[in-house]
């Protein structure tokens, strides 16, 4: 049975008049486990953002260690002392680590109670007070399932609105209402955490009067994807590099009209080329059987990598050229594995570096690195 994936996303906003965000988040993706770390600096500013970065770095420093949490907090702790003249810790710490299996273990230290969102219900992650190293914690631990959802705020948004629209603020119960009425268990991670930053914002009448941060953890099926770009470097590996795409899971793309070739050969299936252009300078896609994609290879995945360096307009955008679509495949994958044939196009040889470098492997190398920047698992197999 495959494992769930626990799909991130993290929306922010810096106080009015601010050029850093106060809060920080560091998410850790490992084989062992995907750990969250949430810290909210005391203040704002510069000040407020490097309090909270030592903050996440020690903590996650010392998670991706295996150092247990009893231990994790009284070392933030003691690192970060308590402000003297307010008496409250200079920074927040919220810790939420999920086991492969989806056990689900939440730390609480001077930050809102978080949230789950489970079959359309909302509420409180199941926490009990501990003390650590004198510290007043909540911890606490839950088996998660398909569908289920973790929703953590800094304190700007449990305060938004405060002394204005919100008497009181928005408060926890406010979020939690909101959650539930307005955003869908079918939601994408993305999708609730742009909602609750929006509201929070709209509260604030567009001018915060905190840092705000918002943490969407969704656990869902995994998505897989396998590219196939560029013949192998033996023709007689054709029929075998094309049955390991076939036999892949997830979605199938081709990038490259020789690959195309093979692919349309092996299978005895017919290559159809679009040929209405959706954008001048990209080469038209093109079908073959029930493939996802299949499009040309190096200008195409040059444009990808382009596109997903801007997440935000990739989303928004309607545009069909190959590239946005080869993008879109590709930012919507947890797991890449790319079959990267090592067969040599003169076309893309460039003389003044050596024989054994060429475009394609800079263009794999560079969309590997976009791809790993926003938390994809990649896997590049030369054949």
């Amino acid at each position: 049975m495959n494992r769930l994936y626990p799909e991130i996303a993290v929306a922010q906003i810096s106080k009015a008049g601010e050029e850093l965000c106060g809060d920080k988040v560091e998410v850790a993706r490992t084989e062992a486990a995907t750990t969250v770390v949430i810290s909210d600096g005391l203040g704002s500013g510069v000040k407020a953002n490097i309090l909270a970065t030592l903050t996440t770095k020690i903590a996650s420093s010392l998670l991706k260690r295996n150092v247990p949490i009893t231990e994790v907090v009284p070392t933030i702790t003691e690192t970060l002392p308590v402000c003297r003249e307010r008496k409250i810790a200079y920074s927040t710490l919220q810790i939420i680590k999920l086991l492969p299996d989806c056990m689900a273990t939440v730390v609480e230290f001077d930050s809102p109670t978080t949230f789950l969102f489970r079959g359309g219900q909302v509420v409180p992650f199941p926490t009990e007070a501990r003390n650590i190293g004198g510290k007043a914690i909540r911890e606490g631990r839950l088996l998660l399932g398909e569908g289920d959802i973790i929703v953590a705020v800094s304190d700007g948004v449990i305060h938004a609105g405060i002394g204005g629209l919100l008497k009181l603020g928005w408060d926890w119960p406010g979020i939690s209402a909101e959650l539930a009425a307005h955003c869908s268990p079918s939601d994408d991670a993305e999708q609730i955490a742009e909602h609750i930053l929006g509201c929070c914002n709209g509260y604030y009448l567009g001018q915060p009067g905190d840092d705000s941060t918002v943490v969407v953890i969704k656990l869902r099926r995994p998505r897989n994807l396998t590219l196939f770009t560029g013949p192998p470097a033996n023709r007689d590996m054709d029929e075998q590099v094309v049955k390991r795409l076939m036999g892949g899971e997830g979605k199938k793309v081709i990038a490259g009209g020789t690959t195309a070739n093979i692919v349309s050969r092996v299978l005895g299936l017919p290559v159809t080329v679009d040929l209405d252009y959706q954008d001048p300078e990209i080469p038209p896609i093109a079908k073959i059987g029930n493939l996802d994609l299949v499009t040309e290879g190096v200008l195409t995945l040059t444009a990808a990598i382009g596109r997903l360096h801007d997440i935000r307009k990739l989303r928004a955008s309607t545009r069909r050229d190959g590239a946005t679509l080869l993008a879109r495949l590709l930012y919507e994958a947890d797991r890449i594995d790319i079959l990267a044939g090592t067969a040599v196009n003169p076309a893309h040889q460039n003389p003044n570096f050596p024989a054994q470098i060429n475009i394609k492997a800079q263009v794999l190398a560079n969309l590997r690195n976009a791809l790993e920047d926003l938390g994809k698992r990649v896997t590049v197999e030369w054949v």
